[in-house]
């Protein structure tokens, strides 16, 4: 343990502000030794009682096991002795454990098993600018824990480029520190190659920055971030192949390689060398020796996909914060220089930091967590950012379709407390354990690891090749029993390159497709489901992908069209290419949403037949039947009308019966209302007559009237519509005697009074409309100016002498010279630049 790392400097400052308070926020570059330190200095300053243990949280695996590691041969153990791991599908702790870094996840599981994490004495949030989903939600627990049973737990927040001050304020009573890093001086560069360098894949642009690069740093090695696997290998490949890369050795960094691999990459050497690798080597992870960085400017970022129904890795651009975190890598050891493949202009319009998980990724999982931990109302909970409200209510939604709550009360049932013990998605957690039941979890396996990737079976041009796939692959009922079969063909030929070709088959999906599988089988097997390959009934099988996605069941339309009404009253049309094109009723484990010209189609892929039988056994519960009284706009009739129906899907519908007279007219008068219906005698002479009834409310209270609202005009339309069942019933119906009752005598006399419909002037033999303006709340009369010369303003009032009228001035061809509510002014101020301005193009006209 090095106690020349920045860290130590404010190592007494540390202990002192736990003595005070649970809860710290450290500020702290990388580099500055938090993540190895940190732990150490809660152990041997005393800070957590004897029998008890520090848990160091991390975004990632990798960095969990090696940081381990680190500590461990700091102190002088071996590894799972004092200092240990755990993370997905490995351990290596014991019961003499005293530091042990763990992923996020894990927190998150160990606090369902145990909500008052006996034995923990503290919990360090590492990389937590880094704002992973379950940081969180486990930090929002820890919270809650301290508060009500754990006041003694020490809460250790870390962070390399936070902005605290959202998070000091939330976590009252917490003590922020600051540690100032060591940085050499850094060059940054943006890409500035050929034509032909700059349009070539990302590897070959890599390789050949990396010779330039060689060639001019005799000394220091490399880090070159990439977004995932396939891009690093082909990006060894493209440098190994390069004349400056023969000093050099080249090697991988990834979550998913072997742990020799991991630690081969960093290792010291007595040669140069290169490491290149995924977003696990921007924060937590030390690499010595690095002073030159390439950074490709992309990751694999965890977005909501709704084509999926699921969370997926999408490659997208890096925020300006992981760019300088990346670029600070070459910096530690001596002065360094970073090289970006993107433009100085473009860096300035990326995000400045990451969106938090929480605010773009499906919330499902994280919703069955809380309600285990016995969270009744998750929008009430004291989120650190709250989610976005409609991705808490499409989380819900899935959960309650899946049976993991209950439709009433939105409490976890027992499938959904069982679906929460499994490390994946709810939705294939249900599946699983739907597929343990009925014997086939091997396929369902391969069937969800095709959901994660790339399409296996890719289109064919040639018509015969495409025709002879089709014999080949036969009818089926799922798309995904294509995909297997296809998928079979190319496991038989050790996936040839040359052979999927022919057929169509992407060999490197179909190669993945079987990784994911096989962890997808270790996950079930650690949940104690027979995982063993065995024959299976294709029956089975699309009922567990019903099960799974029972959300995103589709009626067809009728057998000449691909049109389908889906549950949750969205429309869909199913691919043409799809096995199952004549199917009546369809579950799809895809959806894509495309917009064009402002319209979004749904198209619906990678469907399965199922049975209406099935969903009666399987969803009993979610059939209803109803009798409902309901407008038919093709008939403009209402009518009664049975239904039943899946959830909201209408599987059945015939007409039943009359309505009574009380039931049609109120159906009948909101179709009015709606503008769905027009009847003909409700003109605009009806309407200038509401709008003078609702002035006189507002002006005239002496009268004493009620406001023609869309509350009172619905009773005036209920009141016609009486006794009617049909829009021809209606549409001819004088509509006065209805609205003259909504007036006693003495109020329609009043309102002719106060509110009149025209004016009379001097000036003019006809009178003049009165406009009253129900936005503004204005009467208005409008007439040429020269009818207003001998008019005494004083009379330009209604409602008694209360309100005044405002006037608009025309000029000669009809269009507004001046408005004004205040005619003796206008004389006085305004005319004279009127007149002057009028005259001349209406010399004929009387101007005094």
């Amino acid at each position: 343990m090095s106690d020349a790392l920045p860290i130590y400097a404010i190592a007494t400052e540390f202990a002192a502000a736990v003595a005070h308070t649970k809860r710290i926020v450290l500020q702290a570059p990388t580099g500055s030794g938090k993540s190895t330190q940190i732990p150490q200095m809660i152990l041997d300053q005393g800070l957590i009682a004897a029998d008890q243990h520090v848990v160091v949280l991390q975004p990632r695996r990798l960095a969990a096991r090696l940081l381990a590691k680190r500590v461990a041969a700091e102190r002088g153990c071996a590894l799972g002795e004092a200092v240990g791991f755990h993370i997905r599908f490995d351990r290596v702790f014991g019961p003499q454990t005293r530091i042990k870094f763990v992923t996020e996840g894990i927190l998150m599981r160990q606090m369902l098993t145990d909500p008052e994490l006996k034995g923990v004495g503290a919990i360090v949030f590492d990389e937590f600018h880094e704002r992973h989903l379950y940081s969180d939600l486990g930090l929002a627990m820890v919270r809650r824990l301290q508060e009500t049973q754990r006041s003694d737990l020490l809460m250790v927040v870390m962070s390399a480029t936070l902005d605290t001050e959202n998070l000091v304020q939330w976590l009252s009573g917490c003590q922020l520190l600051a540690v100032e890093g060591r940085m050499y001086p850094i060059e940054v560069r943006y890409a500035a190659a050929a034509a032909r360098v700059a349009a070539a894949p990302v590897w070959d642009q890599i390789a050949y920055h990396f010779s330039q690069l060689a060639q001019e740093h005799s000394a220091g090695d490399f880090l070159i971030f990439l977004p995932g696997a396939f891009e690093i290998q082909r990006t060894i490949e493209a440098i190994r192949a390069e004349r400056a890369a023969r000093d050099f050795i080249v090697l991988p960094l990834y979550g998913e390689l072997p742990p020799h691999e991991q630690d081969a990459a960093v290792a010291q050497y007595p040669q140069r060398k290169v490491v290149v690798a995924t977003n696990v080597a921007e924060t937590s992870l030390t690499i010595d020796g690095v002073q030159i960085v390439i950074d490709s400017g992309l990751a694999r970022v965890a977005r909501f996909d709704p084509h999926r129904g699921i969370n997926t890795l999408l490659i997208e651009k890096i925020s300006q914060a992981a760019a300088e975190q990346r670029a600070g890598r070459a910096g530690r050891t001596a002065p360094g220089c970073c090289l970006r493949l993107w433009g100085k202009g473009e860096h300035a319009y990326r995000a400045v930091q990451e969106t938090p998980e929480i605010q773009r990724i499906d919330l499902a999982e994280t919703v069955l967590t809380l309600k285990l931990a016995g969270v009744e109302n998750v929008d009430t909970f004291d989120w650190f950012e709250p989610p976005p409200a409609k991705a808490l209510l499409r989380a819900v939604q899935l959960l309650t379709d899946l049976g993991a709550l209950d439709p009433a009360t939105a409490a976890i049932t027992a499938i959904g407390q069982r679906m929460a013990q499994f490390p994946l998605h709810p939705r294939y957690a249900r599946m699983f354990i739907a597929a343990h039941e009925m014997d086939c979890v091997y396929p369902i396996a391969l069937i969800a690891a095709f959901t994660q990737g790339r399409d296996i079976l890719l289109p064919l041009r040639d018509k015969r090749q495409r025709e002879e796939r089709e014999d080949i692959l036969g009818e089926e009922a799922s798309d995904f029993f294509h995909w297997l079969r296809a998928w079979g063909m190319a496991r038989k030929k050790n996936y040839d390159v040359r052979f999927c070709k022919q057929w169509g088959i992407h060999a490197q999906a179909a190669r993945q497709a079987e990784k994911t599988a096989q962890q997808f089988l270790r996950i079930a097997e650690n949940q104690g489901l027979d995982t063993t390959q065995k024959p299976y009934e294709e029956a089975v099988v699309r009922q567990c992908l019903l099960i799974g996605f029972s959300d995103q069941l589709a009626l067809r339309d009728g057998r000449g069209t691909l049109l389908c009404s889906l549950v949750h009253g969205r429309r869909g049309e199913l691919r043409r290419h799809s096995a199952v094109r004549d199917a009546p009723l369809i579950v799809a484990a895809g959806v894509d949403e495309i917009e064009a010209r402002g319209d979004v189609t749904v198209f619906l892929s990678l469907a399965t037949a199922v049975e209406e039988e099935w969903l009666e056994a399987l969803f009993p519960q979610d059939f209803h039947e109803d009798v409902e009284i309901v407008y038919d706009p093709s008939q403009r009739k209402v009518v009664k009308r049975y239904e039943r129906r899946f959830r909201d899907l209408v599987f059945e519908q015939r007409d039943k019966g009359e309505p009574t007279p009380e039931e049609a007219s109120s159906l009948l008068a909101q179709a009015v209302l709606e503008h769905n219906l027009e009847l003909k005698k409700w003109d605009a002479h009806v309407e200038r007559w509401i709008q003078r009834v609702n002035f006189a409310v507002h002006h005239c209270s002496q009268l004493r009237i009620e406001p023609l609202d869309t509350e009172g005009r619905l009773v005036i339309l209920e009141q016609i519509c009486l006794g009617a069942s049909s829009y021809r019933d209606i549409k001819n119906k004088d509509v006065w005697p209805v609205l003259q009752d909504w007036l006693s005598v003495e109020q329609r006399l009043g309102l002719d009074a106060l509110v009149p419909e025209t004016i009379q002037l001097p000036t003019r033999q006809r009178p003049i409309k009165v406009r009253y303006e129900p936005d503004t709340g204005r009467a208005i009369i409008a007439s040429k100016l020269q009818d207003f010369y001998d008019v005494d303003p004083a009379a330009l009032t209604i409602c008694g002498g209360d309100v005044k009228l405002v006037v608009e001035l025309l000029a000669p061809n009809g269009r507004p010279a001046q408005i004004t509510d205040d005619l003796a002014a206008f004389w006085e101020n305004s005319y004279a630049n009127v007149k002057k301005e009028l005259k001349g193009r209406y010399p004929k006209h009387e101007w005094r």
